[in-house]
């Protein structure tokens, strides 16, 4: 079994103190052996990391990092309500939100990014999940990605 926290540590990642929410929800709730956080930017020191639509604004490549930041800060939710991430028995859902250009239409690339980040963590068995992938045509802030995890935990 691998050490959560030892692999992102080793992926020269970092968990970051659990970012203020911009409005009035909790970061995360758990209902039973369920996890499920609130919709998290890819915000980096209290600061939106790529903001504007993809296709226009932000390129895939700069969507595909926010994705990967907007995750870390999904499982700092995570973490914050369980208190060890170690306790992640299964990833089961993520849902990403793309603010896009009328016609981008590559969606999927963008959450790749948190897919292979998740897989990269928590390996096939634990961080394999189901996903939607949905554009839009705003995100709070100007943020050019959004998202959100449920997890099952011990």
């Amino acid at each position: 079994m691998t050490d959560i926290e030892k692999r992102i540590k080793e992926l020269k990642l970092g968990i970051p103190a659990l970012s203020q929410p911009v409005g009035l929800y909790a970061p995360a709730v758990k209902s039973g052996h369920t996890v499920y956080t609130s919709g998290q930017l890819p915000l980096t020191d209290g600061r939106l990391v790529f903001k504007g639509r993809v296709g226009k604004d932000v390129t895939t490549e700069n969507a595909q990092r926010a994705a990967k930041v907007a995750l870390i800060n999904a499982l700092a939710a995570v973490k914050w309500l369980i208190g060890d991430l170690n306790k992640v028995k299964k990833v089961l859902r993520l849902n990403v939100f793309v603010c896009t250009a009328i016609d981008y239409f590559d969606h999927p690339k963008i959450a790749n990014g948190a897919s292979e980040l998740l897989l990269e963590i928590f390996g096939e068995e634990i961080g394999s999940h189901s996903r939607s992938t949905v554009g839009v045509l705003e995100l709070p802030m100007g943020s050019a990605v959004e998202l959100d995890l449920i997890v099952e935990v011990k």
